[in-house]
């Protein structure tokens, strides 16, 4: 009896463990009718969603995902993906652009369903199940919803009157194996749906041009478009792109007069006349609807002739089996082109693009493209199984494309050979998205890399050619996406091909996802050899089409032999690291300007011309030799010697340095460095009228610690500094001649020192950026500790407010003297700019350190309190305090449109005080100011300062000294070039 209780119960185990390993998916059937409103750039829908549960589970509730909530607020996970990635269009958008969906009534046999909204994410909600849902079971839900839709800021939405449909209707989230997938709308990190049919009525006004999902059911709209297909526009009139976007008056069709007479304006079956058989506002430019639906919308749209307020519309239909989304596009500008592909197999497929100018040579050839990326794609990997492949130009919210089933869109404004390939990609993507429904979001590589791998070997047969003049060509690898990989890996900066998503930090999403995967892929193919990766990839294609496949069942299609190549291939897609094996150890060679040709073995050291100039050396020429590259080496080097025309001197800077990288670790890296300089600081003319210079020499040896973030899209930096100035200093002494002149003379070489550390923290947040550094100096006989915090508040239509506070505090070590406070007079920190023969470190960029006059003397630098005045003019009205300063600075960009030209002109407003404006008998008030006008240009890298408001004790300086009292003598500017920062440049896109 124990035997025979033993055997049921293995069987009963064996049995369930079969049914669980079993494959099955959800089955789901779409009934949608929806109208578009052009007036409120809204939608009013009705979706009739029958729901089969082939799962072996009993479901009490489904999950939906109501994706255009996505853009209702600035609190959803796709404003906070912006902005984490660098875009603050949608934030700052204003509520008329948003876009949500709302009256939403669940109900199965009219009866409404309880509904619970996600804790997280408001464009996810869970719809519980009047009753368990029994597996085999299927049950119909229904639910009328009306879509504000908001300006295209990510792929879907409108702009102006051209609209792009796209995660637009209440849509269930998968239900696998894994079990739930409820997912936020991202704009980085696609989607995962459940396949199955969909009819959808599509209701417009008549002038609109509609490209959709599936295939069109109504004819005489299908006759429509041939027509216009075969309708050629004359030239747009100069200064003028494409079509103009007029309004057209619009007039209720006439009634028939009798049978077999058609009325004015309308077919013989009884549509409207299609726009371009008749002239509009008398020109043959295609009409633009602008008028919209009256009333407040409708459930349940209207026949197709169904007019309000005397305004004509159509109501299409579309039909698509085996697929798991829908997405429609509306124009009345689209210029209509289409043409047939047959297939190996015989079959017909209609190929149509929708598109803008009739005149794009690009667009003119897009047809062909689409054909030629169905070929490619049903030859190599399987054929193309729907009846209709389509193309869009659209108004997206990025450059590219964006794909859907049977239908994809793309960004205006490409070449032929940039719409060729982009075309080819998202074409493709019907094969490893539309057919292959992989989870992209957790699994982006099995779409998008996939994707890339083919768009390779299409591109390698089509464009063999290189993309760059053969100067740079010469100089460039054979496969530029290996270099990107090698150059992030080699800083330890990437990630594994096989992460989520909306793990990846900007870069790294292509790089990683579609790049890395691409050359993996070309690796499985050389291992196991092109014939048989071919039949590993069109077995997959053949098993799992129409299916949710897992990296697991990838994996088994291409297991054959020992397995070994589809194995090294997975253990990559879940490692770090470069593609190309670094030669160790590596050729020298010397190179003209740059060369990445050989970067895996050889070192190149790049020499190219370098140019300079101040008042004291006059012209300096000569080379810069580095090994600056990408992949970045870890020991980095830069020499550039220079021979100054003025001096006669050979003058000059470099660096060296290693730096140790160490993720997952305490610190990111470790950088230790020394680097130097040498430039003239004075020049004159001796008794003999010989020209003599001084200059100064300086070696600065460094150690700094980047700590580790705590997560990769983290745009938070920190780093600990230790740096060393070893300065050596000759000046002049003036000794009296005998014409009773004094004239200069070399005098002695004097040396100095000064040790500094340094702790910086920075947020290079697209946001609300910050940074705030404190740091410590000690040199002889004093010390100085400061806090420099910098904040840029954003404005809502552009611009924003830069904030910057300072305080310093000096003090001296041992007994304070007359003669320590004349030797760091330098030093003591000051509430108005500092000049050039203050640069106590030599570590900005002067035209001219110790003029008095000209242009030259005019430069200033922003440290300290920040005043932005020309200090040489207010002598004893600097704020210099041997004890503390503090100050604020502010700067912010003008209202846009307040100029007649986008000038970089902003407002600024300086204050500061210090302590001895605090004494009973203070020099100054107790607080002084500036404020006037800045201009900023080249990324603030140059700045122009022109004071208008001062302090009393300002005004009162400057009329002693009427001959500069003048706009442009008071003007002062900054060359910035030493706070250049590749963060800041590039909004955080590049964060290394």
């Amino acid at each position: 009896m124990k035997k025979l209780y033993l055997l049921l119960l293995i069987s009963v185990i064996g049995a369930s463990a079969m049914s669980q390993n079993a494959y099955w998916q959800q089955e789901v059937h779409y009934t949608i009718d929806v109208s578009l409103n052009d007036t409120e750039h809204s939608l009013e829908g009705f979706l009739k969603l029958r729901y089969i549960n082939h799962s072996p589970d009993t479901l009490h509730f489904i999950w939906f995902h109501l994706w255009p909530n996505a853009f209702k607020n600035d609190r959803t996970a796709f404003t906070e993906q912006t902005l984490q990635n660098g875009k603050t269009d949608f934030y700052f958008s204003p509520r008329e652009k948003r876009g949500y969906i709302n009256r939403l009534d669940f109900r199965v046999a009219n009866n409404t369903l309880k509904t619970e909204d996600d804790q997280q994410y408001i464009d996810i909600i869970k719809v519980y199940l009047p009753a368990p849902l029994l597996p085999g079971q299927e049950t119909e839900i229904t639910t009328p919803f009306h879509v504000q839709l908001p300006a295209n800021f990510s792929r879907g939405g409108h702009t102006g009157h051209s609209y792009q449909v796209t995660q637009w209707y209440p849509k269930p989230a998968v239900y696998d194996r894994l079990g739930w997938h409820p997912m936020p709308y991202l704009d980085q990190g696609e989607f995962y749906g459940e396949f199955g049919s969909f009819d959808v009525r599509i209701t417009v006004p008549d002038k609109y041009v509609v490209a959709a999902t599936g295939e069109l059911q109504d004819e005489a709209e299908k006759r429509w478009l041939v027509e216009r297909a075969s309708f050629v526009p004359p030239a747009p009139a100069p200064k003028k792109k494409g079509f103009a976007a007029k309004p057209v008056a619009h007039k209720p069709a006439s009634t028939a007069k009798g049978k077999g007479q058609k009325a004015k304006g309308k077919t013989a079956d009884g549509r409207r006349q299609p726009a371009n058989r008749k002239k509009a506002n008398g020109n043959n430019e295609f009409p633009t609807s602008r008028d919209g639906l009256i009333g407040g919308g409708y459930k349940t749209p209207p026949s197709e002739n169904w007019q309000t307020g005397g305004r004509p519309f159509k109501t299409l239909q579309y039909k698509q089996d085996n697929v798991h989304d829908f997405a429609w596009f509306a124009d009345s500008n689209f210029v209509v082109k289409q043409d047939t592909i047959q297939l190996s197999s015989g079959r017909v497929v209609q190929a149509m693009s929708f598109y803008y100018s009739a005149n794009s040579e690009a667009w003119k050839k897009s047809v062909q493209y689409i054909k030629d990326a169905v070929h490619y794609r049903s030859n190599l990997i399987g054929e193309y199984p729907y009846n209709v492949v389509s193309a869009v130009e659209a108004k997206m919210g990025f450059e590219g494309g964006m794909e859907y089933p049977t239908i994809t869109s793309l960004s205006p404004g490409m070449d032929s050979k940039e719409l060729d390939m982009t075309i080819e990609h998202e074409v493709g993507h019907n094969w490893f998205m539309g057919i292959l429904g992989s989870n992209e979001r957790d699994h982006p590589w099995m779409d998008e890399g996939v994707n890339t791998y083919f768009d390779d070997r299409y591109k390698a047969i089509k464009y063999p050619g290189a993309d760059y003049p053969k100067w740079i060509a010469n100089r460039l690898p054979a496969n530029l996406n290996e270099l990107a990989i090698d150059g992030i890996a080699k800083l330890k900066k990437d990630q594994p091909v096989e992460t989520i998503a909306a793990d990846f930090t900007f870069v790294n999403y292509f790089i990683m996802v579609y790049m890395k995967t691409g050359i993996l892929l070309k690796h499985l193919e050389n291992a196991m050899g092109t014939q048989r990766f071919d039949s590993c990839m069109q077995a997959y294609y053949k098993q799992w089409q129409f299916k949710h496949p897992y990296p697991t069942d990838f994996k088994q299609s291409f297991t054959v032999g020992d397995g070994k190549a589809v194995n090294n291939f997975f253990d990559s897609l879940g490692k770090k690291g470069a593609v190309t094996t670094m030669a160790h150890p590596k050729k020298i060679k010397p190179v003209w300007l740059f060369s990445l040709k050989k970067y895996d073995s050889v070192n190149y050291i790049n020499i190219m011309p370098s140019i300079g100039y101040n008042v004291y050396d006059h012209f300096m020429i000569g080379l810069v030799l580095h090994n600056y590259s990408f992949p970045a080496h870890n020991l980095q080097y830069f020499l550039a010697p220079m021979y100054a025309t003025g001096s006669k001197e050979l003058v000059g800077l470099g660096r060296v340095g290693y730096t140790w990288r160490q993720p997952n670790s305490l610190f990111d890296k470790i950088d230790l460095s020394v680097s130097g300089a040498h430039f003239s600081t004075l020049d004159g003319t001796d008794s003999n009228t010989n020209k003599i210079t001084a200059g100064f020499y300086k070696v600065a040896p460094a150690l700094r610690f980047t700590f580790a973030k705590k997560e990769p899209r983290s745009s938070i930096e920190k780093w600990l500094e230790w740096r060393t100035f070893l300065i050596w200093e000759n000046n002049f002494k003036y000794v009296l001649a005998r014409d009773d002149n004094y004239y200069p003379t070399k005098g002695k070489t004097t040396r100095r020192y000064l040790n500094q550390v340094a702790f910086n923290v920075a947020d290079y947040r697209v946001l609300y950026p910050y940074d705030v550094q404190l740091q410590v100096q000690q040199g002889d006989g004093f010390y100085r500790a400061s806090a420099t915090g910098n904040y840029y508040f954003n404005y809502a239509s552009s611009g924003g407010l830069q904030m910057r506070v300072f305080a310093a505090k000096f003090g001296y070590i041992g007994e304070k003297t007359a003669a320590k406070q004349f030797s760091t007079y330098s030093y003591q920190p000051k509430l108005t700019a500092v000049r050039g023969n203050e640069d106590y470190t030599y570590s900005n960029y002067f035209i001219g350190r110790n003029e008095n006059t000209g242009l030259a003397s005019q430069q200033i630098m922003m440290r300290d309190g920040g005043l932005h005045l020309r200090t040489d003019l207010f002598q004893g009205l600097q704020g210099r305090s041997d004890n503390w300063v503090a100050s604020m600075n502010l700067a912010t960009t003008l209202p846009k449109g307040l100029l007649p030209l986008h000038l970089p002109v902003k407002i600024f407003m300086d204050a500061g005080t210090y302590a001895d404006a605090w004494k009973k008998d203070a020099p100054t008030s107790r607080f002084l100011y500036v404020a006037g006008l800045q201009v900023t240009v080249l990324k603030d890298l140059l700045n122009i300062y022109a004071p208008i408001l001062y302090s009393k004790e300002f005004k009162d300086n400057l009329k002693t000294v009427p001959e500069e009292n003048t706009f442009f003598k008071k003007v002062s500017f900054s060359i910035d070039i030493h706070r250049f920062n590749i963060h800041k440049a590039t909004d955080n896109k590049i964060p290394f």
